[in-house]
């Protein structure tokens, strides 16, 4: 992947189809996107509809442009509305920028938005017994659902034959966040089978930028110690020569 300098990132980010950048990763609009998979369907080439963009392929690297293709083309299918060809995103996430200007990420399941839960469909799921806590856009499973559900699992059951069974409705649960507990349930049985620790979650390897951070607080820290050690010794001498 290529080091794009910061005066490169400046200028690359007033193509109107970047929407940022994670590290060295060009993260494109979703206009864009939809763009690539229609001109794809018009029978263009993908470098040539890079090109048309002001993209210079071999400063963003072959490799790079090709798994685009791949995963969009995943992502998105064809449909005509009103006689004209339109890209919708059938499944994954969309990025967009929040308030702070940093990257979010909106998923989408069945083509559909993921919303939050509403009021009507909190009560309806806090009445099970395998529920443990739910809000707007959380949904905690007991102990013992989660134990039952790598039990039935293994047994070569599917993740929402399971959650039907025990009268945890799939569409509502959102299928995605029902994938998402079936990845993480199945990584903490591994190391955990009674699942006693609450607070599971996968474990998170810290990024390059994530320890660049760190280490500048510590150093931070350590500076502002040191500052406030000086300052108490110089109190102490002014204090000495009062009192003298």
């Amino acid at each position: 992947m290529p080091k794009f300098t910061k005066k490169r990132k400046k200028e690359l980010l007033e193509n109107k189809y970047i929407l940022t950048f994670a590290q060295d990763h060009i993260i494109y609009t979703e206009k864009f996107r939809k763009k690539v998979i229609l001109d794809l369907n018009k029978g263009k080439r993908i470098l040539e509809i890079f090109e048309n963009c002001s993209f210079n392929p071999d400063e963003i690297g072959l490799s790079s442009i090709k798994a685009n293709k791949h995963n969009w083309s995943k992502e998105f299918k064809i449909v005509e509305e009103n006689g004209k060809r339109k890209a919708i995103r059938i499944k994954g996430a969309y990025p967009v920028l929040n308030d702070k200007g940093k990257i979010k990420y909106i998923p989408i399941d069945g083509g559909k938005l993921v919303e939050n839960y509403t009021d009507e469909q909190i009560n309806k799921l806090s009445q099970n017994q395998y529920i443990e806590f739910i809000s707007k856009d959380k949904i905690t499973f007991t102990k013992e659902f989660k134990i039952i559900f790598i039990k039935e699992f293994n047994k070569g059951k599917g993740n929402l034959q399971i959650f039907s069974e025990f009268g945890l409705d799939p569409l509502l649960i959102g299928k995605r966040r029902i994938k998402i507990c079936t990845r993480n349930w199945k990584k903490q049985a591994s190391h955990d089978p009674s699942f006693s620790k609450n607070n599971y979650h996968p474990i998170h390897k810290e990024t390059n930028e994530e320890k660049k951070k760190k280490l500048k607080d510590i150093k931070y820290l350590q500076r502002r110690v040191n500052q406030l050690e000086m300052e108490n010794e110089y109190l102490k001498k002014v204090s000495a020569l009062r009192k003298g």
